[in-house]
């Protein structure tokens, strides 16, 4: 009986030696994976591809070309999904109108390509807006749904048709709607095309 109640002791000593080295070992494999993932996550700031003089077209669902983007090269951003493109050029095309274009220094696009930022000298071109004429809308930044057919700016937008322009601060055009916004800060100069 004596040496039984030795024993429990020794056994309960192993137990707890046992749990500690069990408790050490997790805690050890956590630190380590822990410290994987953050330089797992410091890396993925960088952009994990990149694409030179690249060409992407979209098609919809009817077989037709939606849009068509260019530039002289894409990086991919892993963090967030997102691209950022060098002097793109996004081509847009529709059955009822011409094709639109938009141009600037750099775009960044999101993971899903349901937002186009437009950043520095952005240039939209939409040809026959107005009979023959091409508007043109200018702005340091521009931000482009496509999904819902929609071009907004929180900056200055200068837009000019023939001989006309206005410009403002805050611009929102509704493609769809054929609906154009501006927020503040609003002046025009207009001229009418000479009948012939």
């Amino acid at each position: 009986m004596i040496e039984r109640r030795r024993r429990y002791p020794a056994l309960l000593l192993l137990i707890a030696i046992t749990a500690v080295a069990a408790i050490s070992f997790w805690i050890l494999e956590m630190t380590r994976r822990s410290g994987s993932d953050a330089k797992d996550h410091a890396q993925r700031t960088q952009p994990d591809y990149y694409v030179e003089n690249f060409d992407y077209v979209k098609i919809g669902a009817d077989g037709n070309t939606k849009y068509r983007m260019s530039g002289t090269k894409l990086l991919h951003h892993p963090k967030d999904d997102s691209s950022t493109v060098l002097q793109p050029l996004v081509v847009s095309y529709s059955d009822q109108h011409p094709p639109m274009t938009l141009r600037s220094n750099r775009l960044i696009v999101n993971g899903d390509h349901s937002e186009l930022h437009f950043h520095d000298n952005v240039k939209m071109e939409k040809p026959e807006a107005r009979g023959n004429e091409t508007l043109v809308v200018e702005s340091e930044y521009l931000l482009a749904l496509p999904n819902r057919d929609l071009v907004t700016t929180t900056k200055k937008a200068i837009l000019t048709l023939g001989h006309s322009t206005l410009s403002g601060v805050g611009m929102a055009a509704d493609n769809a709607h054929h609906l154009l916004t501006f927020h503040s800060d609003v002046h025009g100069s207009f001229t009418t095309s000479p009948k012939r």
